[in-house]
C-alpha cells in the first residue's frame, strides 16, 4: 500500500469517524428532548386530571348556590368557594397551555427559559393557592357541612377558633417570606422544595434540558 492509499483510507476513516459521532450527538439529542417532552406531556396530563376535578367542584357550588340562592348564609360561603376554584382551574389551564405552547424546534436556552416561565407560574400558583386555601377553606367547610350532612356549621366554635386561627397565619407567612426569602432561596433544602412544588415531572424535564445544554456546551461545533 502506497502513501497516497494509505492516506485515502485514512481520510474514509476520518469521515466515518466524524458521521457516527454527528450521528451519536444527533441521538443523544433526540432521546434528552424526548424525556423533556414525556416528562412535560406527563405533567400536562396530571394537570388535566386536576382540571377536571375543580371544574366539577365548580359545577358542583354552582349547583349549591342555586339551590340557597335566597340563604345568604349558605350563598355567600358558597360564592367564596366558587371564586376561589374558579381561579384555580383557571390557574390550572394556564400551565396546561404554557407546557403545550414549549417548542422542542427552537435552541436549547430557548426551550429552558419557556421552561422556567412554567416553573414560576406552577410555584405562584401553588404558593397563591395554599394562601387563599386558608382563608376559604371554612366557607368550603360551611357548604361541605351543609350539602353532605344537612348541618349548620356556624353553631360550631370549633370552626370560628379555626377561622381565626388560619387568618392569623397569614401575617405570619408574610413576614416570614420576607424576612429569610432570600436566606432561604440559598438554601439546597428550600430549592429541593421548590423543586418538589413545581412537580417532579417539571424538574425532571428540566434535569433532561440541562443535560443537553451541557452536551451542546462542551460540542459548540454541533
Amino acid at each position: 500500500m502506497d502513501l497516497d492509499e494509505l492516506k485515502h483510507h485514512w481520510a474514509e476513516h476520518d469521515r466515518k469517524l466524524d458521521e457516527s459521532i454527528r450521528l451519536s450527538r444527533q441521538l443523544l439529542s433526540a432521546t434528552n428532548l424526548n424525556g423533556a417532552r414525556s416528562a412535560l406531556q406527563r405533567m400536562a396530563a396530571f394537570l388535566g386530571l386536576g382540571a377536571v376535578v375543580w371544574f366539577a367542584i365548580v359545577m358542583a357550588l354552582g349547583s349549591f348556590i342555586y339551590e340557597h340562592i335566597g340563604i345568604l348564609q349558605f350563598a355567600v360561603p358558597a360564592a367564596a368557594s366558587g371564586v376561589f376554584a374558579i381561579g384555580m382551574l383557571i390557574a390550572t389551564i394556564r400551565q396546561i397551555v404554557a407546557a403545550r405552547q414549549i417548542d422542542y424546534g427552537r435552541p436549547i436556552a430557548s426551550i429552558q427559559k419557556q421552561l422556567e416561565t412554567l416553573r414560576v407560574l406552577r410555584i405562584r400558583t401553588t404558593q397563591w393557592g395554599l394562601l387563599a386555601g386558608v382563608i376559604v377553606w371554612a366557607p368550603f367547610a360551611i357548604v361541605v357541612a351543609k350539602a353532605f350532612f344537612g348541618l349548620d356549621a356556624y353553631s360550631t366554635a370549633w370552626l370560628w377558633a379555626n377561622v381565626l386561627f388560619g387568618l392569623s397565619l397569614i401575617p405570619l407567612a408574610l413576614w416570614l417570606s420576607k424576612k429569610f426569602g432570600n436566606r432561604m432561596g440559598r438554601s439546597p433544602f428550600i430549592q429541593r422544595l421548590m423543586n418538589d412544588i413545581a412537580g417532579h415531572n417539571l424538574t425532571a424535564a428540566k434535569v433532561y434540558l440541562a443535560r443537553l445544554s451541557e452536551f451542546e456546551g462542551e460540542n459548540p461545533d454541533k
